[in-house]
């Protein structure tokens, strides 16, 4: 195995791709026809792979008044939970009705390398008007202004987002029942 190659397999594995390690060790070693192969079996998992179990994850989010939230729970004074889902669109004024921590445009999440990446949209309605369509049929979230998306990591208290919570923490949870707290 070359250096690239042996770079490419640690990458791979790093990035915590669903991959196996067979599949990796085929992109490393640059066989293509090992590749395809890996790449059409992939295909047909997720073809007959449940429906439910990209939508079974969910987004807990802590959001607090101070910044100090990395060690805050639900209990915590001046914080509050919600769970919101997770690559699907969704409307939190829908979800949390009269909740001003939350604006009233459409948001979809999605996982980018072990993070939240959060998009905005300015449909109001939980369609997210503006998103791209895969020939799958697998919608492609695109910002309606492509400013309107922020990578946030897991675990760790980031803001200010603005009042009243301004200050939040992002948890991804595996199939738990939505709240709506």
């Amino acid at each position: 195995m070359t250096k690239d190659s042996t770079l490419k397999l640690l990458l791979v594995l790093l990035l915590g791709s669903s991959s196996s390690l067979q599949s990796a060790v085929a992109m490393a070693n640059d066989d293509p026809q090992q590749q395809q192969q890996q790449q059409q079996q992939q295909q047909q998992q997720l073809r007959s792979a449940p429906s439910s179990s990209q939508s079974s994850k969910k987004v807990r989010t802590l959001m607090c008044t101070t910044e100090s939230c990395t060690d805050a729970t639900a209990n915590t004074p001046g914080c509050k939970e919600y769970t919101t889902p997770l690559e699907k669109c969704y409307n939190a004024q829908t979800l949390f009705p009269g909740d001003e921590s939350w604006s009233d445009v459409d948001i979809y999440d999605t996982m980018v390398m072990r993070n939240l990446k959060r998009t905005f949209y300015e449909s109001k309605d939980g369609s997210c008007a503006g998103r791209e369509e895969e020939e799958d049929g697998h919608n492609i979230p695109q910002a309606v202004d492509g400013e309107d998306t922020f990578i946030l990591p897991f675990g760790d208290c980031v803001g200010p987002f603005g009042p009243p919570r301004p200050w939040g923490k992002f948890t991804l949870l595996e199939d738990e029942v939505m709240s709506e707290e």
